[in-house]
């Protein structure tokens, strides 16, 4: 900030600068731009003519020739003072008027911002109750725990966002034949969302029909293309029908991350088909095992998940987890009942990246066989 000169002791310093200041200055002396040069030269001519008129003495006559240019001087330096005053006033007058009008501007533009700004937090209150909404209609999709004498399956769907592109299904039919279907869908949000929502419908018809997981997965793979042509969506699925009478786990996956079976005495199994994704192709299936059964024993249990679960980055240094490192965390847990297994690996793969939210849909369902016999004993001690 540039310093104020303190104030003169003198009243009228700063005018007897500013006249000196005028008499030094060329401007002064511009008769066209400073009338009053000439004003004062005019007026004061009376003054030599009267003294030569009335035979004043020689050095008094002598003195006043002058006269006329002395008061065109002296009023013309006045005169210009007058003239910057009134320059400095307008100048005053329109810096004044410049504020003002880029206040008002500035006032106009605020109420402007403040509109636009409330307009937009109505838009984004409107599009959030409508996410929220959609969040409680996906929710429904998710199946409710099955507790059963011969099976027992938990699932946990976490979003990444209000409604994701996970879906996930489980489902008993006719008493005997349990359908576990997880669906991948590429990408986040509402356009996931969407392809969720059109296949789930496709996937009750065909649990219902009692479809080989197979044939499923054909039938999945016609109406993705249908729907997800023109686009660069795909999807990765993991189909499995278990025999409850029987134990024998039918299964087939397309393009999916292999699934874990947790045996009773702690070893893990690897369950995955080379199929390749849905959506892309007319013919997905991998010519040599399309499909594969396994005989699962009472107390085995199914690992099924999304690739959200093992594509986490690790606090800290943000090394990957990897599949490797979701089995290690999967390993040891077969004797928790399902629902505490599903928890442990949520809690313990939160503790890793450092954070409960996630930046990749996650699905998890643990599908516990307790064998006919469970069911058998369960029947026999009903009253």
């Amino acid at each position: 900030m540039t310093p104020t000169a303190p104030p003169s002791r003198f009243p009228g310093a700063r005018f007897v600068r500013d006249f000196i200041h005028a008499l030094t200055d060329e401007a002064t002396y511009d008769v066209r731009r400073n009338p009053s040069l000439w004003v004062g030269f005019v007026l004061a001519i009376p003054i030599p003519v009267l003294t030569w008129a009335a035979g004043a003495p020689l050095w008094l006559r002598l003195l006043t020739l002058p006269a006329p240019v002395v008061w065109g001087a002296l009023l013309g330096a006045a005169g210009r003072i007058g003239i910057l005053a009134q320059e400095r006033s307008e100048r005053l007058e329109a810096e004044v008027q410049r504020v003002a009008d880029e206040k008002r501007a500035t006032e106009e533009h605020l109420v402007q911002e403040t509109d636009r700004r409330q307009s937009l937090e109505t838009e984004k209150e409107d599009l959030v109750s409508e996410l929220k909404l959609a969040q409680a209609i996906q929710a429904t999709l998710i199946p409710a725990p099955i507790q059963r004498p011969d099976v027992e399956v938990v699932s946990q769907v976490v979003p990444t966002r209000f409604i994701g592109g996970d879906y996930i299904h489980a489902h008993v039919v006719d008493d005997r034949w349990l359908y576990l279907v997880l669906l991948d869908v590429s990408g986040h949000g509402i356009s996931a969302a969407m392809v969720v929502a059109r296949m789930h419908g496709m996937v009750r018809r065909l649990t219902f029909t009692k479809q080989r997981p197979v044939k499923m997965l054909q039938l999945l793979n016609e109406a993705a293309q249908q729907l997800l042509r023109h686009t660069y969506f795909f999807l990765t699925a993991v189909i499995a029908r278990l025999d409850l009478k029987t134990g024998n786990l039918n299964y087939a996956t397309a393009g999916h991350p292999a699934q874990i079976l947790l045996r009773r005495d702690g070893s893990m199994e690897e369950l995955r088909t080379n199929n390749r994704l849905l959506g892309m192709d007319d013919d997905i299936f991998s010519p040599d095992e399309p499909f594969k059964n396994v005989i699962l024993a009472p107390g085995d249990s199914l690992v099924l998940f999304t690739d959200g679960l093992f594509e986490l980055l690790k606090d800290g240094d943000g090394e990957v987890l990897g599949e490797d490192g979701l089995r290690d965390r999967i390993a040891g847990l077969g004797s928790l009942p399902p629902t505490l297994l599903v928890g442990e690996v949520l809690q313990d793969l939160a503790n890793y990246q450092g954070s409960s939210t996630f930046e990749d849909d996650v699905t998890m369902l643990v599908a516990r066989y307790l064998g006919p016999d469970a069911s058998a004993s369960a029947n026999e001690n009903k009253p």
